[in-house]
């Protein structure tokens, strides 16, 4: 998860709670640690609630931090020193841009495959490098490669997440990931399948070019799965 994503997982937290929260609060939501101050006020509950479960806890603060810095999020209350987001963090949530840590500027341990890595496995030119770039990359990193490969081969997304045993909506991070980072790929072959070539120009041409996942659930949520509005976004985004 890089750090973009972090951010945008913490703005979701604060939004979806409706109210200032301590970083420790924050921290505990997206972890999906049941403490009983959570459980008292009832955060445990939230939808986003475990958004960012399996990550490192020490890495949080930083990423804090980076937030304020960026004008994300901002302190709601110095006594109690909750924070709460910022308008340009709506801009951000829908087009999040790349943020990086540290006075060298390097990209934290947690970001996907880097953008060489990337366009190198998108040529094929990697094909005979490819061992020695699986032993190096993150497990998450080695599932993109692989989905770029299934891909190309147009196997149907729900079948490669069936074949990696994880969810369709683990797939649908990693193509949004990847998007964030500047690489989109044509998954038309199975959205033109599953929802259909004339639905998906209906939604296109009802949206009038606004495809953030809520105008999408207002508008089209009673017809397709929450699955599918992802698809759509990324699609049409």
């Amino acid at each position: 998860m890089n750090i973009q994503d972090r951010i945008v997982k913490t703005i979701i937290v604060i939004k979806e709670a409706g109210q200032g929260l301590t970083r420790e609060q924050i921290q505990s939501i997206l972890l999906g640690n049941e403490t009983e101050e959570l459980q008292a006020l009832e955060l445990d509950q939230l939808e986003s609630f475990g958004i960012a479960e399996g990550t490192d806890e020490e890495d949080w603060n930083a990423i804090f931090d980076r937030a304020i810095e960026e004008g994300l999020l901002k302190v709601k209350n110095q006594k109690q020193k909750t924070l709460t987001y910022t308008s340009e963090a709506k801009k951000f949530c829908k087009k999040p841009h790349p943020v990086q840590l540290g006075e060298d500027g390097e990209e934290d341990n947690f970001a996907g495959v880097g953008e060489d890595e990337l366009d190198a496995v998108m040529r094929g030119a990697m094909a005979d490098k490819q061992d020695e770039l699986m032993n190096h990359v993150t497990e998450r990193s080695k599932r993109q490669i692989k989905l770029i490969h299934a891909i190309d081969r147009k196997i149907a997304l729900d079948d490669f997440a069936e074949s990696e045993n994880i969810d369709i909506n683990d797939v649908l991070d990693d193509l949004e990931t990847m998007l964030q980072n500047g690489k989109r790929l044509d998954i038309t072959y199975f959205t033109n399948e599953i929802i259909g070539k004339n639905d998906i120009e209906e939604v296109r041409d009802s949206m009038d070019g606004d495809y953030d996942l809520d105008s999408l659930r207002q508008e089209w949520g009673d017809v397709y799965s929450e699955e599918e509005l992802r698809l759509l976004r990324y699609i049409l985004s």
